[in-house]
Parts: structure tokens; sequence; C-alpha cells
């Protein structure tokens, strides 16, 4: 009966806001691994009955649960602000992020964050290096890992998603004429070696702007991106005890 009083009492504090989306899906959590439990159409009033952190969509990782109990990016509900406006849902957003879930990572995604962070300690590379691995991570893949068909091998490893960028494969969508051990590209510590292995070679890298520092290792078409995710960066690697 307590979590019944509980439930109404939030409920009853909540704060209506339209859905700005065409077709706003909800799901069982702060994430989009996980089911549809219903959808909103655009200018549907939802109550925002509390907050929690989840997958990042469109640079916001706030996720709000609406009063049948699911959760939808707070990117398409109008609350009239960029931050919270309800309290935080007790236990997290379930499976898109709360719980021992990354900032803005869903579980799948901190699995993999894991990797990286442990390999951040075993090569030193310190905070300058987990910044750009993590900026470098959510700009190629969202810290998933892709296997491609162009790269028949990649698809005897564990992968989340399927891509098709030329023949780059895994976290770091390395490619495999430039990396060709692709059980290494689809593991992300090891990924993560090849990239800081890569990095530390580049010299200055220690000072360096990260956004350029990722670029530089990268050698993307799109140099601009990294330096927009190294605030998601930071929180990730804040949380993974390194600053």
């Amino acid at each position: 009966m307590q979590r019944v009083l509980i439930a109404l009492s939030a409920a009853a504090m909540a704060s209506a806001y339209p859905v700005t989306a065409d077709s706003l899906n909800c799901r069982e959590g702060a994430g989009t691994d996980t089911a549809v439990v219903t959808t909103y159409t655009a200018g549907t009033d939802v109550e925002v009955v509390c907050q929690a952190e989840g997958e990042v969509i469109e640079g916001s990782s706030i996720w709000d649960q609406t009063q049948d109990g699911c959760y939808v990016s707070d990117v398409y509900v109008d609350t009239g602000s960029d931050g919270y406006v309800a309290d935080k849902c007790e236990g997290g957003g379930g499976g898109g992020g709360g719980g021992d879930n990354l900032p803005g990572l869903d579980s799948t995604q901190t699995a993999n964050a894991q990797g990286i962070l442990e390999q951040v300690g075993t090569d030193d590379v310190g905070l300058q290096g987990c910044l750009a691995g993590f900026a470098t991570a959510l700009v190629e893949s969202n810290i998933y890992i892709y296997a491609n068909e162009a790269v028949p091998e990649s698809l005897n490893y564990p992968y989340d998603k399927m891509g098709s960028d030329h023949d780059s494969v895994g976290i770091f969508q390395q490619r495999a004429m430039f990396y060709p051990d692709i059980a290494a590209n689809m593991d992300p510590a090891r990924s993560a070696g090849q990239f800081f292995d890569k990095m530390v070679s580049i010299s200055g890298w220690e000072t360096m702007d990260v956004g350029e520092l990722c670029q530089a290792v990268q050698v993307s078409a799109y140099p601009d991106r990294y330096a927009e995710r190294v605030e998601e960066a930071r929180a990730i690697c804040n949380a993974g005890g390194i600053s």
C-alpha cells in the first residue's frame, strides 16, 4: 500500500508538458534499447512524474517518466528547460540509465566503457587520454561495438550493432585496412589500446586540445564533432574515477 500511495502522490505533483515530436515512443527504460510501452503524438500533454539519467539523445541525457510509467527523451518534451524540472526517479531509469550505469549510458554502453576505462589505467594516459578516448568513442559509435558485413571476420565476435562505413568496425570504427587485428578492433579494451598507442605517438598529445587530439588520431572527414562530446566524456571519466 505504501508504494501505491507514493506513486499517487508523485503523480499528483507532476506537471504536464506537450510532446514536440510527430511520434514519440515511451519506453520501459531511459534508453532506445528498451521496449516500447506506448507512443505519443505531437501536441499530446504528458505528465513528467520524475526524471532520470539515460541514453544521450541530441546532447541531453535526461529522460522523463510519464504518467504511463514509461520513459521518453526530454529532448522531445517542451518543459521550457534544458535541465531538470522534476525530482529524480528512484532507482534511475531502468535499462537506459541509473543504477550502476555510467552517466548518460545504458547497460551495454557502460559495459563497453568499463573496458576503455581499464585500458586508460593500463596505458597510464590519465584524464587527457580518457577524454580523448571517450569523446572519440561517443562520436564514432556512441560506445557500441559495431560489426560490418564488409569485414566478415567482425561477425565472429560479440557486437551490439551493424555498421556499413567502408571497412570500419568496433567502438572506435577502426578500419581493417589500417588495423588488421579484427579481434582487437572488436574488443573494447584492446581497441582502446590501439587508439592510445597512436595517440601517444603524437607530439604534444598531453597538452593538445582534446578535440584536435581526437582528430589527429582518427583523421576524420568531420573534425569538429569531437570537441562537441568532450563534456560528456568528462562525466564518464570522472564517474570512472579519473579526474
